[in-house]
């Protein structure tokens, strides 16, 4: 997001409605979302919004092979 609109509930009405509107009328029990671990700030923009931190995510590189 621009700079100068963060902090301006843009984010956060978005949020809501996907969890209010789209995730319900889609009959989602659940959503989840993924965030990189340095982004803490997001973190806290999602833990405010009711978002639980539950996972601990693994990336692998694979090798090329020439």
């Amino acid at each position: 997001m621009r700079s100068d609109l963060r902090s301006s509930g843009i984010g956060s009405a978005v949020m809501r409605w996907v969890s209010d509107a789209a995730a319900s009328a889609l009959g989602a029990a659940l959503m989840q979302l993924t965030s990189d671990a340095a982004r803490t700030a997001a973190h806290r923009f999602y833990e405010r919004l009711g978002y639980v931190g539950s996972h601990v995510g693994f990336k692998y590189n694979v090798p090329r092979t020439t």
